[in-house]
């Protein structure tokens, strides 16, 4: 086994020369005697990017393809704050702070009907 700093200037060396890959790091691990999780972990701390290697790590290309539908996001956003701007509306219009009418069991007040 390597002193931490040479492992980390190995996987760097390799990243700047663009081979970090799983095939590189299942090499550098049984030749070094390391394993191969600690490796990761290692590049993962260090910022160092695994390249993309066919049939080894498919999902790492997925995710970065994959992502959050934004529009979806924010549709549901909008929908949140509007309910809670109705929602301090109509506090505001019975003269006590939302916080006072909020339901639920610790509730100060009561909320008042329209008797």
């Amino acid at each position: 086994m390597k002193p931490l700093w040479e492992v980390v200037r190995d996987l760097e060396f390799a990243h700047q020369k663009g081979r970090l890959t799983p095939t590189f790091i299942d090499e550098y691990a049984v030749k070094h005697g390391e394993r191969v999780s600690a490796l990761y972990a290692l590049c993962a701390k260090n910022f160092l990017e695994v390249e993309h290697e066919i049939g080894r790590n498919d999902h790492i290309a997925r995710e970065r393809t994959m992502g959050v539908d934004q529009r979806a996001v924010d549709r549901a956003m909008e929908e949140e704050a509007r309910i809670l701007h109705q929602e301090l509306r109509s506090a505001r219009e019975d003269g006590r702070p939302y916080a006072l009418r909020k339901p639920g069991k610790n509730a100060q007040f009561i909320r008042k009907t329209g008797r």
